[in-house]
């Protein structure tokens, strides 16, 4: 099938020469490793690598054309320019320009990636909708996810993430949305960014609008729903959450184990709906309002679209659900971890009933000088809302010890894995999560296998 960029158009947009013949290109890729046939392989350079070293590998995968600081004879089409990271960003600055649709862009220390996929659904039902793929949101996947933006979409809908203060207001020069929406402001990547006020600070750079009709979307639960109230030049702020003061006033959720579902009322305007998500927990209830609440500001009913929210499909590793034997239950949360997320997931097995269950905990990463004291809150937090708690790394030591006796530590994977292997898991639910780097998905996929 013909691709749909053309070479001579890309090397317009992104200030690139071309030495070779135009040909029509399906997708970018910056990995050799992944590189599809039809690919145009970008080789970025970073400090620990360069992608010019993998031109041939990308090539022998399918690449057709290569973008490349250096004269390079591979038989392939070459566009030739001076710093392929420049390259990446004036593409994206080309596109973003030139399109004519709404752009959406969400931030927030928890629930980016599947508040994204929740909207993008949504958006999906009746057009054509532009996303971040996977979750590509730092200074080279949100350009990369904005390579393929045209006018082919009614909208796009672009993540953002940040590890250090400066970054969301990088990104946001990049993406210019439309329509801003942060979900939360809390613990996380610490280390980069100092505190949480800092990272309140942080996300609330993407209420900074290029155009006058700029509209915010919040969660009126937020300790900082004010702070960032008063700090953004926002046209209009619509706000989300359990709050009875919301804007979308997320009520009586329920969790369906079993079903894999959360059900909730939704009241907005007057009206009360019922909304289903294939998914657990009470965050997602907040995810979907939030989605909900963009799409109003885009003129679709509320009423009209939360039909499609039973289409919306998660990110994997993020509360995904297994079912196996004997009414045991595994939920792999294993994706990423923070202070908060751990207690949101906390909350989610406290909701449970008829199940013995059992939270297997890594450690949580990028945390700072304080992180002993955010693992021990977290572990305080677990007494008396899971029946055992189950600790990897020495972050842990001292939190499992006012636990009680069903809370155990051990200083490695292998170790707990072998004192869940010798447990009964009969009407048991097992809840995995901890931070990227603890690799608990090699838990999870054992316990599951």
């Amino acid at each position: 099938m013909k691709g749909k960029f053309n070479l001579i158009d890309i090397a317009r947009k992104g200030k690139a020469k071309l030495a070779g013949e135009s040909k029509f290109i399906k997708g970018f890729s910056i990995d050799s490793r992944t590189t599809i046939p039809g690919d145009l392989y970008i080789a970025l350079k970073g400090n620990n690598f360069d992608g010019h070293d993998f031109i041939n590998q990308a090539k022998e995968n399918g690449a057709i054309a290569i973008v490349s600081e250096k004269e390079i004879d591979i038989g392939l089409p070459v566009l030739k320019v001076d710093k392929t990271d420049n390259f990446l960003l004036e593409l994206a600055k080309s596109n973003r320009e030139s399109f004519k649709g709404k752009v959406i862009g969400i931030t927030g220390s928890n629930g980016k990636t599947s508040t994204k996929e929740i909207l993008a659904t949504l958006l999906s039902l009746n057009n054509k909708c532009h996303k971040t793929e996977g979750n590509k949101n730092n200074q080279i996947g949100l350009p990369l996810s904005m390579l393929s933006l045209d006018n082919a979409f009614n909208h796009s809908v672009l993540e953002m993430g940040t590890s250090f203060q400066g970054e969301i207001s990088i990104l946001n020069d990049l993406a210019r949305p439309d329509i801003a929406l942060i979900t939360n402001a809390n613990e996380s990547h610490l280390s980069g960014l100092g505190n949480v006020e800092l990272v309140a600070k942080e996300k609330g750079q993407i209420a900074q609008f290029y155009n006058s009709d700029g509209i915010l979307i919040l969660c009126r639960d937020s300790p900082y729903f004010d702070y960032w109230v008063k700090n953004t030049n926002a046209s209009k702020v619509i706000s989300f959450g359990i709050s009875p003061d919301s804007d979308f006033h997320v009520q009586e959720t329920t969790i369906d184990l079993k079903g894999n579902k959360t059900s909730f009322k939704l009241s907005t305007n007057s009206k009360k709906l019922s909304c289903e998500l294939r998914g657990l927990g009470e965050h997602n209830a907040l995810n979907a309002a939030a989605a909900i609440a963009v799409c109003s500001c885009l003129d679709l009913d509320p009423e009209e679209i939360i039909s499609a929210l039973n289409e919306v499909v998660l990110p994997e590793r993020r509360l995904t659900l297994n079912l196996l034997e004997n009414n045991f239950f595994l939920i792999d949360d294993t994706y990423n971890a923070n202070p908060d997320s751990i207690k949101k997931s906390i909350n989610l097995m406290h909701q449970i009933k008829d199940l013995k269950k059992i939270l297997v905990l890594g450690e949580m990463a990028e945390l700072g000088d304080e992180s002993m004291r955010f693992h021990t809150t977290v572990a305080e937090y677990a007494q008396y809302k899971v029946d055992s708690l189950i600790c990897i790394g020495h972050l842990w030591q001292q939190g499992i010890k006012n636990f009680g006796k069903e809370g155990y530590f051990f200083n490695t994977r292998d170790e707990a894995i072998n004192h869940l292997t010798s447990l009964s898991k009969d009407d048991t639910v097992i809840l995995i999560k901890g931070s990227r780097s603890t690799k608990m998905d090699e838990v999870a996929d054992m316990l599951r296998n």
